[in-house]
């Protein structure tokens, strides 16, 4: 029994050796077809892009400097702008996450899912998005051939919008909903920006429509716990993102510290993915814990 424990162990423990990056964004353009309130891509005001042919090869570059890479995410801009050349890029890496408005038809992309940003129900999403493309957006999202996720950014401007918007996508093809935070960028206005305490209170109310909705709110319980202010800027003061995910933009260079650029205001971060970095982390030191308890005692 202790020799299969160690075993256990020692397999376990190799298992748990991860090299970074483990994934790459890239700014497949920095052109858009909507202006929305809440983007930080469109307060940088961002110009040029690479060709196909350079864009390609950077990426056959950057696969040789980072093999630890595991998969891509595809954003802008807008990506199926670029849709012929977004296709062939996902071809190159095993797994892909295409963020997207929705407003242009999805192509099957077998080895990808879809992210679309959908703020709410009509009324909220207008408010933030603009008008004339809430029907279109739901249409093309409503689909069963391929993995699509909803991805919704609270602010002051939707943070009433959660029961709805769930209510309204519960009986289509979509898998979740995933729920963020309006990140502000320094030195622009902030009039969007929910502070802890408001943000705390639709924590507490996604939580409790976890009851309700399970796994189709794409937010763990361990991940919504994260983001409360009790945790939340001691995470994003050491996030993890820069070392876990590279991010390059439009024109093949690397952006720093992460996809939102230089100018984020990562004091007042409000973006999933530190938290679920870090959900990662704690619950994989969590079983390392376990195992070595269960190396040491054999239960």
């Amino acid at each position: 029994m202790a020799l299969l424990n160690t075993l256990y162990y020692l397999i376990k423990r190799s298992f748990f050796k991860v090299s970074f990056p483990l994934g790459i964004s890239f700014d497949i353009t920095n052109r858009c077809n909507m202006k929305c309130k809440h983007c930080y891509f469109l307060k940088q005001n961002q110009t040029g892009e690479l060709s196909d042919e350079e864009l390609l090869l950077r990426i056959q570059e950057l696969k040789i400097n980072y093999p630890s890479v595991m998969h891509a995410g595809w954003l802008g801009g807008e990506p199926l702008l670029r849709k012929e050349l977004l296709v062939q890029c996902a071809q190159l890496f095993p797994l892909n996450m295409i963020v997207t408005n929705g407003t242009i038809e999805l192509p099957v992309i077998n080895n990808s899912v879809y992210n679309v940003s959908v703020d709410g129900t009509r009324e909220h999403y207008e408010s933030i998005r603009g008008t004339g493309v809430y029907d279109q957006v739901k249409d093309n999202a409503n689909r069963n051939d391929i993995r699509i996720n909803i991805a919704c950014v609270l602010n002051r401007l939707n943070g009433d919008c959660v029961e709805f918007l769930l209510e309204e996508w519960k009986n289509t093809h979509i898998q979740g909903i995933s729920f963020s935070f309006y990140t502000p960028q320094r030195g622009v206005d902030d009039s969007l920006y929910l502070n802890d305490f408001q943000k705390d209170k639709i924590i507490d109310r996604i939580l409790n429509l976890k009851k309700e909705y399970g796994d189709f709110i794409l937010n763990s319980r361990s991940i919504l716990k994260l983001m409360k202010s009790t945790t939340s800027s001691e995470i994003t003061t050491r996030c993890m993102s820069p070392k876990a995910l590279l991010s390059i933009d439009a024109k093949g260079k690397i952006k720093n510290p992460c996809v939102m650029g230089s100018d984020a205001d990562c004091s007042r971060c409000g973006c999933v993915v530190p938290f679920e970095i870090e959900s990662v982390v704690r619950r994989r030191h969590f079983d390392s814990m376990c195992m070595v308890k269960k190396f040491y005692t054999g239960h």
